[in-house]
């Protein structure tokens, strides 16, 4: 997987914490293995966004983005 896009036809023009939510949880659920509930959907945002300085997280590795969104798994 090289690169993320929400399901409704990519990010909305511009980017913000609103396209990177959408975004995140596009990512999260694109295997059909777990759900946004399954996620701190929030916290994956916050800190994805502090490592980048972006909200538009589409030049993440995805390495990255995967380490960062496992350590937001619900129990």
């Amino acid at each position: 997987m090289n690169t993320f896009s929400v399901r409704d036809g990519g990010l909305r023009t511009g980017s913000s914490r609103e396209t990177a939510v959408e975004f995140v949880i596009d990512a999260v659920e694109s295997t059909g293995a777990a759900t946004r509930d399954d996620f701190d959907i929030d916290q994956i945002v916050t800190t994805v966004h502090a490592l980048s300085d972006d909200w538009d997280f589409r030049s993440l590795q995805p390495d990255t983005f995967w380490r960062v969104a496992s350590t937001f798994i619900r129990a």
